[in-house]
């Protein structure tokens, strides 16, 4: 047991501490959160390509292409590039409805051959000096090309991230996603992008200097989750990711917790595969605080499920063990149980520290929606269920160790 509460010990300084420096690193630099450069019209704009694979998408392309045709840009300078990867749905027949669009090329394939494939595809068609990359099911605002084209003046930034917003979401789970992505997939990167430390460009939108996607061999076609590969990628060529909130897109999310399990079982079945294959950045002087960061969230993600299942254990045994006891006696726990018997000063150490590892998450929830000018009220629920992620990540992650570990395939659908 001396073990045991040693290791509690251990995992909640670990996990607070990292907390504590996010918040401190987001405050720190909350007045320059949404500054942003200004795209110089003056001067010759440079062409811009937009690729987006996709497969099966027939429901939610059209809504993606129809936001791609309100992008401010000038038309002579965008173009964009559908790729259809072997689709058994209508997708190439919706696509088909825009071929009067004069920028809009599409690639239609009758094989599948997987996002990242299709990504290169587009990519080596692409006659832009910069290539946007997004996801079939994601709408964009009219400035997110006149937003991050700005960030590439600076000659060692190779990509730039936009905040990713959740598109309608309705029921409880889609509310507390929604804040995941409020704070992991947009001020959690803008804060890393002050470190050089991003890990992902997401999905959804992320858009990327050619000339350097061609040095390093584009996107990986056999990485599950290509989008966090490319990104450990351009660290280790050490090239900048910047990250830009003063623009988003909305994507959409699964509908079902199996839906949300097959995503996140792909998602972090990867993100371990992807760091084993990384593991030589860890520690690296020349990898910066990017080699220090990643291993060191991983070791709190694994200190956070040996303690979960080790906790779960212990909980459910003596559980049990006290019910066979109890059911020797013929003991009523409804007779017996008054709130008046709860005793605030009664609660143990380990009570303390998961409270206060709550709470502290639940700040970070806070803080973060504050922070990128959204209204509580209107996301009360999502952060009052905020915390509820820490359990259900759990499932997550032990299904994708099983996974890596006994070498399971694991698919897009």
């Amino acid at each position: 047991m001396a073990i045991y509460t040693i290791f509690v010990y251990v995992v909640w300084f670990v996990a607070i501490y990292f907390t504590i420096v996010l918040l401190l690193l987001i405050l720190s630099n909350r007045k320059q959160l949404y500054d942003s450069p200004v795209l110089d019209e003056s001067k010759p704009l440079p062409k811009v390509s937009i690729v987006v694979p996709a497969y099966n998408e027939e429901k939610k392309i059209a809504e993606s292409i129809e936001s791609l045709k309100t992008v401010d840009y000038p038309q002579e300078l965008l173009e964009i590039i559908v790729v259809n990867d072997g689709s058994t749905d209508r997708t190439a027949e919706v696509v088909s409805r825009y071929k009067g669009v004069p920028n809009l090329i599409f690639i239609d394939n009758k094989d599948n051959k997987g996002k990242a494939a299709r990504l290169n595809q587009g990519i080596s068609r692409a006659r832009g000096e910069f290539v946007a990359c997004m996801d079939a099911d994601s709408q964009v605002q009219p400035d997110i090309i006149k937003k991050t084209v700005p960030y590439f003046r600076d000659p060692k930034t190779s990509a730039v991230t936009v905040t990713v917003k959740v598109n309608n979401p309705k029921g409880f789970m889609e509310k507390v996603i929604e804040i995941e992505y409020i704070i992991g997939l947009s001020l959690f990167l803008k804060a890393l992008s002050f470190l050089n430390s991003v890990h992902v460009t997401p999905g959804p939108f992320s858009i990327y200097r050619k000339s350097v996607l061609k040095k390093i061999g584009g996107f990986d076609e056999t990485s599950i989750t290509e989008d966090l590969e490319i990104a450990h990628r351009l660290q280790r060529y050490d090239y900048k990711i910047a990250s830009c909130l003063t623009t988003y897109v909305r994507t959409i999310i699964p509908e079902s917790m199996r839906g949300l399990y097959r995503q996140r079982r792909r998602w972090y079945s990867g993100a371990l595969i992807t760091f084993w294959q990384y593991r030589d950045m860890a520690f690296r002087k020349k990898a910066g605080v990017f080699g220090v960061f990643l291993p060191y969230i991983y070791t709190v993600m694994v200190l956070g499920l040996i303690l979960f299942l080790s906790s779960s254990y212990l909980g459910l045994t003596d559980m049990f063990h006290n019910l066979s006891l109890y059911a020797h006696t013929n003991f009523n726990f409804f007779e017996h149980f008054s709130l008046k018997d709860i005793d605030p000063l009664s609660v143990s150490v380990f009570g303390v520290f998961g409270l206060s590892s709550i709470v502290s998450v639940f700040l970070l929830a806070f803080i973060g929606v504050k922070l990128t000018g959204q209204k509580i009220r209107s996301k009360a629920k999502g952060l009052m269920g905020f915390w509820l992620l820490f359990f259900i990540y759990q499932v997550f992650w032990i299904s994708a160790f099983f996974n890596v570990l006994f070498r399971r395939e694991v698919k897009w659908r």
